[in-house]
């Protein structure tokens, strides 16, 4: 592998209809791509919207920033742009059941007897393994997503809690992916 150094560039755009990778041979290949499950949330300034997400990735430290991918149709895309902020809140094994909560249920109904805070302005749920509050600093458009990149203003962790991961189309605890 070739790093990209200040001495060289990067190549142009890829061609359209270059490689040869279908979309449901990269989706199965995505799916050995092991992640913490996460659920982004944002206030709308009459209730807290939020969906599941497993696009999500610290991007650096100084500042520390957060980086993640929501539909561009999103209602809770809008909510983000709208509010100027979110939450990241990384599920516990024990909270399996709002990952398919936030990406199933209509979006007025996901937060039906979901406990959460308000810190910053955004909704920190309960009971996660860690949670994150951003700032929106950014938001790139690509292909039919968009990269919101945040500042991140408060964290939360508990040391107590086993993370839910997804792998291979499962949800698990992390122990079982090791």
């Amino acid at each position: 592998m070739t790093a990209l150094t200040a001495e060289t560039t990067a190549p142009g755009p890829v061609p359209e209809g270059a490689g040869s990778v279908q979309p449901a041979e990269f989706r199965e290949a995505m799916t050995r791509f092991a992640t913490c499950v996460t659920v982004i949330t944002a206030h709308t300034g009459t209730r807290p919207v939020g969906c599941t997400a497993t696009a999500v990735f610290s991007l650096t430290d100084r500042p520390p920033t957060l980086v993640v991918s929501l539909a561009a149709g999103s209602g809770t895309l809008r909510a983000v742009r709208a509010a100027g902020g979110f939450a990241v809140n990384v599920l516990s094994w024990q909270q399996r059941a709002l990952a398919d909560r936030f990406a199933r249920l209509p979006a007025e109904r996901r937060f039906d007897q979901v406990p959460y805070d308000t810190v910053e302005g955004a909704p920190l749920l309960a009971g996660t393994v860690t949670g994150a509050v951003c700032r929106v600093a950014d938001c790139v458009p690509l292909d039919d997503h968009v990269l919101v990149s945040g500042r991140v203003l408060h964290t939360r962790t508990r040391e107590d809690l086993t993370p839910l991961v997804h792998f291979a189309r499962r949800s698990s605890p992390l122990e079982s992916c090791v």
